[in-house]
């Protein structure tokens, strides 16, 4: 830690622990100032927690009478060299007391630890926080992002007349079986995302090229939440002339999420979150009949970039609104961002 912080009496810095996860929800959804269901967050906070190479850091008040209470905390993950800060909250009381700087340090070293030579913030457009990603972390804002909500039902189209998707599972999403060879109009096959080594060897693969880096705890996590025959994501391929299938993207659609999703060529990811949009409402219905659950509700969310033209231009004209504008904020560029839909709850890109 850096000798020159300054940090207010009765404040103590320790590394956090499963016990602290409802306290530091709560400091989160009081800075955000946000209704937050819990139930929509604990899978993956509990995930984060214990995964690899993450760093969990809180700052608790410890008053002479009283109960010690938590009013900041930090949490990043180091995947493939790539820090990334998940979380980063201080309650208002304690801003500009050395707080913040102290919860970010710690992470940073624990990330040069972990072999880190690139962080990553996505960062809500907050002075102090931001001043901080860039002289404590070297982050510097690159990209605007965007977060739009509306209902999945009224989601348009995004390719008429064109060969529709062919889903290998869901019965109604079965396509013309005539061949589509074209470069710009291929005929592309849906299946179902069960993970094995040579799967996460073609999602590693994908993420490197788009997404910067590759993360196959999080495919882990999102697979075993959202893939399988029970849930609606996919992984996308084209039919090529000699019979072969190479990837073309993925696409995640969860009871209480959205995202990832990814494609190599950006004018197809609208196409590819239509088309697992679609099997969700039908994958989930029952369980959101029960829960109120995201895409019974008015307001599903999707995370993007601002220079993300395919998805901006095609989520605003199906009548969603943006909701929320933040920072990408890195120690460098990365990523095809353009090609990209965030994962949402934002704890991770």
């Amino acid at each position: 830690m850096d000798s020159r912080q300054k940090t207010p009496r009765g404040i103590v810095f320790r590394r956090g622990e499963a016990e602290d996860e409802l306290s530091t929800f709560d400091v989160m959804r009081r800075s955000m100032n946000a209704e937050m269901s819990w139930s929509n967050h604990s899978a993956m906070r509990h995930h984060l927690r214990n995964s690899p190479n993450c760093s969990f850091w809180v700052a608790e008040d410890t008053p002479r009478f009283g109960s010690p209470r938590i009013v900041g905390y930090a949490r990043a993950v180091v995947r493939d060299s790539v820090w990334s800060l998940t979380e980063f909250f201080v309650t208002p009381s304690q801003h500009r007391q050395g707080v913040g700087g102290t919860l970010l340090s710690r992470c940073i070293q624990d990330g040069e630890r972990a072999g880190a030579d690139t962080r990553l913030v996505l960062a809500s457009h907050h002075p102090d926080a931001d001043s901080l990603y860039i002289r404590r972390a070297g982050c510097f804002p690159r990209l605007p992002m965007m977060l739009l909500s509306g209902p999945s039902t009224t989601l348009i189209d995004p390719a008429p007349g064109k060969l529709p998707i062919e889903d290998t599972t869901i019965i109604g999403y079965h396509a013309d079986r005539t061949n589509s060879f074209s470069e710009d109009d291929p005929k592309i096959v849906a299946s179902t995302l069960v993970l094995n080594a040579g799967i996460q060897a073609e999602l590693d693969a994908l993420d490197r090229e788009i997404v910067g880096y590759a993360r196959p705890t999080e495919h882990g996590f999102w697979a075993e939440q959202m893939g399988g025959d029970r849930g609606a994501a996919r992984i996308f391929r084209s039919v090529q002339p000699d019979g072969t299938t190479p990837i073309m993207g993925y696409s995640y659609i969860g009871a209480a999420c959205s995202g990832p999703t990814v494609a190599l060529n950006p004018a197809h990811q609208s196409r590819f979150y239509y088309h697992v949009s679609g099997i969700a409402r039908q994958v989930y219905r029952s369980s959101f009949d029960l829960t109120g659950g995201l895409l019974s509700s008015s307001e599903q969310y999707c995370a993007v970039a601002g220079i993300n033209e395919v998805m901006l231009q095609w989520l605003l004209a199906s009548g969603w609104q943006i909701v929320f504008q933040y920072l990408f904020t890195c120690t460098r560029t990365l990523g095809k961002m353009d090609s990209y839909v965030c994962h949402n709850p934002l704890y991770v890109l």
